[in-house]
């Protein structure tokens, strides 16, 4: 048997007044209550949802995406672990590790603002442990927030 859903009920999250509203529900709730594993979860897998445009996913699309939206942050990664590209870090590192780890890869971390003195990445040292490169979850949500504050008005302009 199929169970008929009347259309103003269906919530479609690629309708474009959904979209982006959603993203930036979502990042704005974990903000709000600093739950910064589920807010860095979401944010890179959203930059990869965005990224995609309703395509193929991919790490070519993901890099394009960030070195055209996030440049600070992909240098400042570049800055702090030389000889892979900082967007190529970003995915293979952050992204992947949170959308399939629960978190950074192991050579990695998220920080605060204040303990990375504002700055996009940088290397944090915990007691009794290696370096890490932590990138800036504060400045990744309030970026992201503009991001698609940005986007959602660019493409509700159309509707």
């Amino acid at each position: 048997m199929v169970k008929r859903i009347p259309e103003k009920a269906w919530y479609n999250i690629r309708d474009p007044k959904n979209f982006y509203v959603a993203m930036r529900d979502d990042v704005k709730l974990l903000f709000e209550h600093r739950a910064y594993l589920s807010l860095t979860t979401i944010i890179v897998c959203c930059l990869d949802a965005i990224a995609a445009s309703g395509g193929h996913a991919s790490k070519a699309t993901f890099s394009k995406f960030v070195v055209g939206h996030f440049p600070g942050l992909v240098k400042d990664i570049e800055r702090a672990r030389p000889g892979k590209t900082g967007a190529d870090v970003l995915y293979e590192e952050f992204r992947n590790g949170f959308a399939h780890l629960r978190g950074p890869k192991p050579s990695c971390a998220i920080a605060e603002n204040h303990e990375l003195d504002g700055d996009w990445a940088g290397i944090v040292e915990i007691p009794g442990g290696a370096p890490l490169l932590a990138i800036n979850v504060d400045r990744l949500a309030q970026e992201f927030l503009a991001l698609v504050e940005r986007l959602n008005g660019e493409a509700n302009k159309h509707v």
